[in-house]
């Protein structure tokens, strides 16, 4: 073995070495990007979550309000309504024939002349 054989064996080793320190530190910024992209996905998919979850509450709430506001429940309690009016409005004519009655004056009751004549 001559010294020019040994010394391009020794360029190539050398070479070799370069490279494999290239390598490594190529694979080593992938990593990191890999990392960097994982950690980007992980996010992404936290946020899908809150909106699915956003959206599913807002289907729950429209299929609440649609019940509210379907035909069948606005007539019984448009009809409700229409049976609770109908008494106010008997009531306050009871009210007003009872006051015609009295005149507005109440007559005393017997624990009023009792305490008035004790009074006296």
């Amino acid at each position: 073995m001559d010294a020019q054989f040994l010394f391009q064996v020794g360029a190539v080793v050398a070479s070799l070495s370069g490279a494999w320190a290239l390598v490594r530190a190529q694979v080593t910024a992938l990593k990191a990007t890999q990392q960097e992209i994982k950690d980007y996905v992980d996010e992404l998919n936290r946020e899908q979550d809150k909106v699915e979850n956003n959206v599913a509450v807002l289907r729950s709430q429209i299929s609440v309000l649609t019940n509210i506001l379907s035909p069948d429940n606005l007539a019984k309690e448009y009809k409700r309504k229409g049976i609770v009016h109908a008494q106010i409005t008997k009531l306050q004519e009871e009210v007003k024939a009872i006051q015609r009655m009295h005149n507005g004056v109440h007559p005393p009751v017997q624990k009023e002349k009792d305490y008035t004549e004790k009074e006296d």
